[in-house]
């Protein structure tokens, strides 16, 4: 009981900070205010039929959400509160897309500590999406793991992008064609997932561009849709659009190599 006494106290405590900006330098207004936002739906929302004590009023922030997760098996939840729990991850971060919130969550700290910035923004495919970052010591990262992986790819479901793995990092930059049919060819693929393809060969030329994904070695582009204005721009111009509908290349030694008939081959440039 004295152990869940101190737990609650620290979970108010941290409350009651993050309510008090202008205390630290670390934590900035908007940080908390999206730690601390209720979104709409979940504005009169209340917890009935769980068999924890504990587990009483609204969790409906990302804030308080974090907090009684992390702490769940401190707390000796009941298999059913921890599958509401889980649910309630999922809930939250659907209910913030509701709201127009695109949100992903990291994990910093450690050895090198916190930055001053635990808000940012970044593009995916060309939607703005805040990063908010939860600071950890050296030990203590693996009680969020969960509620990050969950909350991450519930976003990403609703965002409609493929969540990054262990390979992604490895297709970014710009690649060359080579070989026999494969010279002026250029591909960019850009960290925010988004790729530009040229095709020169003489006076003519082929370009497009769009989104890319890549599940373990294998990339995939699908080009975007043209709209009026910009198919007027190609037909003006000498360019030739091309459309990629889900292209797939494999990358092995930092080539690319297509999987399709055309057997497009690029090499990766190194800067």
């Amino acid at each position: 009981m004295r152990k869940t006494i101190f737990i609650l106290n620290i979970f108010f405590s941290t409350l009651i900070f993050a309510q008090k900006p202008e205390s630290s330098t670390l934590y900035k207004k908007d940080y908390y205010d999206l730690l601390n936002y209720i979104p709409k739906n979940l504005e009169t929302d209340s917890i009935h039929k769980l068999e924890s004590p504990i587990l009483k009023g609204s969790l409906n922030t990302i804030g308080s959400v974090k907090l009684y997760n992390e702490f769940r098996k401190d707390f000796k939840l009941s298999d059913n509160n921890k599958n509401w729990l889980k649910n309630r991850i999922d809930q939250i971060a659907t209910e913030l897309f509701v709201d127009g919130k695109r949100v992903l969550i990291s994990a910093v700290g450690g050895y090198s500590g916190c930055l001053d910035k635990m808000i940012d923004t970044f593009r995916l495919k060309d939607i703005e999406i805040i990063n908010l970052k939860f600071c950890h010591t050296c030990t203590d990262s693996y009680r969020d793991e969960n509620f990050v992986e969950r909350f991450n790819n519930k976003m990403y479901s609703l965002m409609k992008i493929e969540p990054p793995n262990r390979k992604t990092h490895r297709f970014y930059g710009k690649f060359n064609g080579y070989g026999k049919n494969n010279s002026g060819i250029e591909l960019i693929l850009a960290e925010d997932r988004t790729f530009k393809f040229w095709k020169r060969k003489g006076l003519s030329s082929g370009f497009t561009e769009g989104f890319w994904k890549n599940r373990n070695d294998t990339l995939i582009l699908s080009s975007k849709t043209l709209t009026k204005n910009y198919s007027l721009t190609f037909t003006l111009s000498s360019a030739k659009w091309i459309d990629f509908n889900d292209l797939k290349f494999r990358l092995k030694k930092e080539k690319l190599t297509e999987l399709d008939n055309v057997k497009r081959k690029l090499r990766k440039v190194i800067e």
